[in-house]
C-alpha cells in the first residue's frame, strides 16, 4: 500500500514538472521559444541509442576556386624613325704627288650606331684638283677617279666596309713621265653622312599580376590582341611573356590574334609582356590575357556498407546531416550523393536530407558509397554525418 502511494506521488511530481515546462514555454518570447524548439528539432535527427552511424567525419574549412579575372594590358605603339645624320666631319685634306714630293693623308673616325646605319655617303668639295684622286676606307677602295668639278657627287660607301673604328686614306696618282709637274688635291667640307634608324620605340613592355590562388587554378591561358599596321611595311612581330617567345610571325594587319600561353611560364605576382618588331610600325590594341580555370576543388567522403550492416539498416531511415559552424552566413554548395546532386543554399546551421533511396536499392545496399561537397563560397563545417535510425 505504501509503494502504491509512492508511485502516485511520483506521477504527480512528473505531471507538475511537465506543466511547469509547458507554462515556461508559453511565457517565453516568441523568438526564444522558436530557437529552443529548433534546437530540439536539430538534435532529434542526430545519433540516438538505436541509430547506426554509417559516416561521421570532421570537415573544417572548404574554399572554392578563386575566379580568375581577365588581365588587360594597355595599348602598345611600335614605330621606327629614320633620319639622315652627319656621322662625322673631317678637317680639310691636302695631298700631292710629284717626283720628289709625295704626301697622302690618313684620318680616323668612329661610328657608334653601326647596326642601325644605312645609306652612307662621303661628300666634299675639291678646290684644287689635278690627277686621279684615290680614297680607301679600311683598305677598301671607295673612289678612284679624276675630278673635274668643285662639288663632287656624293660617294656611296658600302656598309660592309664600315667598322666601329675606321681609317680613311686620301692619296693622288703619280705624274708619270711629266716629272716637272705635281698632282695635287685640296679637299674641304669633308663629311660622312648616313641614315640612322631609331629602334628604341620598336619595343614595349607591360605587366599584369596574378595571385598565388589564381596561378594555382589556371588550366590554360590565351593572349589576345589586334595588330593594326600597314601591309607591306610591317615586319615580324615578336611577343614575349616572362622572356619566353610565345609569338613570332608576320600578322595579318587588323585581324585579331589568339595565342596560347603555357601556364608553366606564368609567375605569382608580376608577369612581363613584351611586344617587339624590327621593321615598320604597329598599333597593338585590345590586349588581354584570358584564362580558363580548373574545376572547383571538391571534398569527397567514402563509406562502405557490408552485408551485416545492410541487414540492420534495410528498413531504417537514413539521414545525411551537415553541421556548419554558424547560423548567420549564407551557405552555398553542391552535394553529390552516389551520383544524386543536391544544392545547399541556406543560412541555417544544420542541413539534413533523407538519403535512404540513394543508398538502399531493391532491398539491397550500395556497397561503396560517396558524398562529394563542392563549395560555392568558403564554408566552415563542423562535421558530416550519415545515420540510419527508425
Amino acid at each position: 500500500m505504501q509503494r502504491k502511494g509512492q508511485e502516485f506521488n511520483a506521477a504527480i511530481l512528473i505531471a507538475i514538472i511537465a506543466a511547469l515546462i509547458i507554462i515556461y514555454l508559453l511565457f517565453l518570447p516568441v523568438e526564444d521559444r522558436k530557437d529552443l524548439l529548433d534546437q530540439v528539432d536539430e538534435t532529434s535527427g542526430r545519433s540516438s541509442p538505436d541509430s547506426i552511424e554509417l559516416l561521421k567525419e570532421p570537415v573544417g574549412r572548404l574554399d572554392p576556386s578563386e575566379k580568375i579575372e581577365d588581365k588587360g594590358v594597355p595599348n602598345v605603339f611600335l614605330f621606327e624613325t629614320t633620319e639622315s645624320t652627319e656621322l662625322t666631319s673631317l678637317n680639310p685634306v691636302y695631298v700631292r704627288n710629284g717626283v720628289f714630293d709625295k704626301k697622302s693623308k690618313t684620318v680616323s673616325f668612329g661610328i657608334d650606331t653601326l647596326e642601325n646605319l644605312d645609306n652612307v655617303f662621303l661628300t666634299f668639295t675639291a678646290s684644287q684638283r689635278k690627277g686621279i684622286l684615290m680614297i680607301t676606307l679600311n683598305d677598301n677602295v671607295i673612289y678612284d677617279f679624276d675630278l673635274n668639278k668643285l662639288n663632287v657627287d656624293p660617294i656611296r660607301i658600302n656598309k660592309e666596309y664600315l667598322h666601329n673604328d675606321n681609317v680613311v686614306e686620301f692619296s693622288v696618282s703619280g705624274v708619270g713621265w711629266r716629272f716637272w709637274t705635281t698632282n695635287e688635291y685640296s679637299l674641304e667640307n669633308i663629311k660622312i653622312i648616313g641614315d640612322i634608324t631609331d629602334k628604341s620605340r620598336q619595343e614595349s613592355r607591360n605587366i599584369f599580376t596574378l595571385t598565388d590562388t589564381e596561378l594555382q587554378n589556371i588550366e590554360s591561358a590565351e593572349l589576345q590582341f589586334i595588330p593594326y599596321c600597314t601591309v607591306n611595311e610591317a615586319g615580324i612581330l615578336d611577343v614575349f611573356v616572362n622572356n619566353f617567345n610565345v609569338y613570332s610571325a608576320l600578322p595579318v594587319c587588323d585581324d585579331p590574334v589568339e595565342q596560347n600561353v603555357p601556364p608553366t611560364i606564368l609567375n605569382e605576382g608580376s608577369n612581363k609582356v613584351i611586344f617587339k618588331t624590327t621593321k615598320g610600325s604597329y598599333s597593338i590594341e585590345q590586349i588581354a590575357m584570358q584564362f580558363k580555370q580548373k574545376d572547383t576543388i571538391s571534398t569527397v567522403y567514402y563509406f562502405d556498407i557490408n552485408q551485416s550492416t545492410c541487414e540492420d539498416i534495410i528498413d531504417k531511415h537514413i539521414k545525411l546531416s551537415i553541421e556548419f559552424v554558424d547560423d548567420e552566413d549564407q551557405k552555398r554548395a553542391d552535394v553529390n550523393i552516389n551520383g544524386h546532386l543536391q544544392r545547399i543554399d541556406q543560412s541555417k546551421k544544420l542541413y539534413e536530407k533523407n538519403v535512404e533511396d540513394w543508398i538502399v536499392e531493391d532491398d539491397s545496399c550500395i556497397e561503396n558509397n560517396f558524398i562529394k561537397i563542392t563549395p560555392k563560397e568558403t564554408l566552415d563545417i563542423v562535421e558530416i554525418l550519415v545515420v540510419a535510425q527508425n
